[in-house]
């Protein structure tokens, strides 16, 4: 598999057949072979996940397929999911689990892979905020990741968030104890990559120094 990082959480995958388009937001699509299947997904509608240029693709491929989450209100021809839905589209499986921000993140097998992009699913938790929040937002996190457990997820873009402080590697280090991905990629950086370098060179993140990518910057291309 080839990863294109375009910028925050956006990325590409392109396999033998087929090119998954996760969650544009900005910088530059990179260009397909026009016999590859394009299937471009959405996790939700917040802007940083959810550039209208995705539709330009169209004019570009003939073979494109966009998957959308519910929670976008748009007239266009595309597949929509809600959380905890599971579909053949096309020559992909593609499931649902609930974000608990907004929308949701999809997992998704094609050509005997398995792919996770988390969108906004994540143990947020921000300091300063009431208990009973921050304990939702763990709860519900721990439950929808429980989902995966005792599953092959050969990839995943998972969230490492620095505006959470201190706590900004509390979702990652719980996915990765729980889930064991063969590769995960951090997303949600906010331009902030030196937040991963900080991550990988940490106590925490040390132990999967061989699992968790480094990224350095938008156009980051790495063979997995």
């Amino acid at each position: 598999m080839k990863v294109i990082f375009m910028d925050h959480s956006g990325f590409c995958v392109e396999l033998d057949h087929t090119v998954l388009i996760f969650d544009y937001y900005k910088g530059e699509i990179p260009k397909f072979s026009q016999e590859k299947d394009i299937f471009v997904f959405v996790s939700h509608g917040h802007s940083d996940h959810y550039n209208k240029k995705i539709w330009e693709l169209k004019k570009q491929y003939k073979n494109i397929t966009y998957i959308l989450s519910d929670d976008i209100k748009e007239e266009r021809d595309a597949v929509f999911m809600g959380a905890d839905e599971k579909k053949k589209i096309g020559n992909l499986t593609v499931e649902t689990l609930k974000s608990n921000d907004l929308g949701v993140a999809f997992v998704v097998q094609s050509e005997e892979k398995t792919i996770y992009h988390a969108g906004d699913l994540n143990w947020w938790h921000w300091n300063g905020e009431p208990k009973e929040d921050n304990r939702y937002y763990k709860n519900t996190f721990l439950e929808e990741i429980r989902k995966l457990e005792g599953r092959k997820i050969d990839l995943a873009f998972m969230l490492l968030d620095p505006r959470q402080e201190d706590k900004y590697c509390l979702g990652m280090n719980t996915f990765l104890e729980m889930v064991h991905p063969k590769k995960v990629f951090p997303m949600h950086c906010f331009g902030d990559y030196k937040i991963i370098h900080q991550y990988l060179s940490s106590s925490d993140g040390a132990a999967w120094k061989d699992t968790v990518v480094e990224i350095t910057g938008p156009g980051q291309v790495i063979e997995v």
